[in-house]
């Protein structure tokens, strides 16, 4: 199955250092949004294709991003916090290894799209 990327994506990607490897998450990525039938508005694809493009550059580069209070993120849901984990995992395994802290930033990102 062929996905598109969003067009906020694509301008990520294009000033990347790691163009192949952001464009693999962005992919799967959005394989996730559409199983998970959410739809994202542009300034929530933008907001997320940066969050992205930086995950991908601490990964690459071996930085951590700062340990998060977990009790902050208590409401948000099993599913987002659900995708943000395969998100994790997925650059994990595939680019490099990132800080756990990354699943709760990231699981805003989709709690904000279930709101819409």
């Amino acid at each position: 199955m062929k996905v598109e990327l969003y067009k906020e994506f694509q301008k990520y990607i294009a000033k990347s250092n790691y163009k192949d490897e952001l464009r693999r998450v962005m992919v799967y990525v959005v394989s996730l949004i559409h199983q998970n039938k959410l739809h994202p508005s542009d300034i929530e694809t933008q907001i997320l294709g940066n969050h992205l493009f930086e995950m991908v550059n601490r990964a690459k580069n071996g930085k951590k991003l700062e340990k998060v209070d977990q009790k902050i993120f208590a409401k948000v849901s099993q599913q987002s916090l659900e995708m943000s984990q395969q998100v994790v995992d997925f650059i994990d395994n595939n680019i490099g290894k990132i800080a756990e802290s990354e699943k709760y930033v990231l699981s805003i990102h989709f709690e904000n799209m279930k709101l819409d």
